[in-house]
């Protein structure tokens, strides 16, 4: 039993140096292994260092690319830009030298060639005239005259009236033919054709016989359609039925193509002429004051100036001893 013991205490002390063994090699294996995670650590962050200053580098890279391309694409647009600018001054040089042209050419035509009253705007005339009816241009491409004009009365319609204007070189007998068309379709109660020529034997006014249209010289067809505005406007006051504004219409073209109303039209345009006249004279007469007030103005800013400077010197005592004994 003896024996026994000892050998079992011997191999108790075997096991206990190998297990003192086995655990000293465990921990330099576990040093060992840490170490070279540290090493492949280590690694692994110099190698992400690295790539992020060649990114960086890339980036900066890509940035003077690209600022160099914006420069590049910036100095071809502006050179582009230059070139449209150069071209857009030839064209419109080009352009005014026709517009020139044309307005050399209209200058040479003669008064009879365009007519009394050729650049007068019909629709802007009736609207300064007549600011509280509906008066519309009708849109270029629709079907109809130029103007519609509804006369109002206190806003109640009272009628209306369809005005065509013509400026063209010749006469054609479909400008009336037409505007009775359009003046049926509109179911307006007169048509007026303002133009600036008339058919051979006519001149300044008159009432087509076949249609009943009002043909009348450009310059004077605002007035026709005040003349026309208030038959209308007293028509509906008295409340009139169809027939009899009819009978009035017929007396109105009779009266208007009269040789006394041509006179009265004769007469207006003097006293129209003789009233510009007026306004002429009496602004050349302003014009003499003002340029007399403005030279008085002149001579009395410059006295003032002077007692201005010869107050200063009293002030300042900067005047001579031969002025003081004056």
């Amino acid at each position: 039993m003896e024996i026994q013991t000892r050998i079992s205490e011997q191999e108790r002390k075997k096991l206990t140096v190998e297990r003192a063994r086995m655990e000293q090699e465990l921990k330099k294996a576990e040093a060992y292994i840490k170490a070279e995670a540290e090493k492949k650590l280590a690694a692994l962050a110099t190698e992400r260092d690295q790539a992020t200053a060649k990114l960086s580098q890339l980036e900066v890279t890509k940035r003077k690319d690209l600022d160099q391309q914006r420069r590049a694409l910036e100095k071809d647009r502006d050179t582009q830009l230059l070139k449209v600018q150069v071209q857009h001054n030839r064209d419109r040089e080009q352009l005014q030298l026709k517009i020139d042209a044309l307005t050399r050419q209209l200058q040479r035509k003669t008064a009879d060639q365009l007519g009394e009253g050729a650049e007068i705007d019909v629709y802007e005339a009736l609207r300064d005239g007549f600011p509280r009816d509906d008066i519309a241009r009708i849109k270029k491409g629709q079907p109809g005259a130029d103007i519609r004009h509804q006369v109002l009365h206190k806003g109640t319609p009272c009628g209306t009236l369809l005005i065509d204007s013509k400026n063209r070189q010749g006469w054609q007998n479909a400008y009336v033919t037409k505007l009775r068309e359009d003046q049926m379709a509109a179911k307006a109660d007169y048509a007026i054709l303002a133009t600036t020529v008339f058919p051979s034997g006519k001149k300044e006014l008159y009432v087509d016989e076949e249609t009943r249209v009002i043909v009348v010289n450009r310059a004077r067809a605002v007035e026709i359609v005040g003349l026309l505005r208030r038959a209308m406007v007293g028509m509906h006051v008295l409340g009139m039925s169809q027939n009899q504004r009819a009978e009035k219409r017929e007396l109105l073209y009779k009266y208007i193509t009269s040789e006394d109303f041509r006179q009265h039209v004769i007469e207006a345009g003097r006293l129209t002429t003789e009233m510009l006249d007026v306004d002429a004279e009496e602004k050349r007469a302003h014009d003499k004051v003002w340029e007399k007030r403005g030279k008085m103005t002149t001579r009395l800013r410059n006295v003032v100036r002077e007692i201005d400077t010869e107050v200063g010197a009293i002030v300042e005592d900067r005047r001579t001893s031969s002025d003081t004994t004056k």
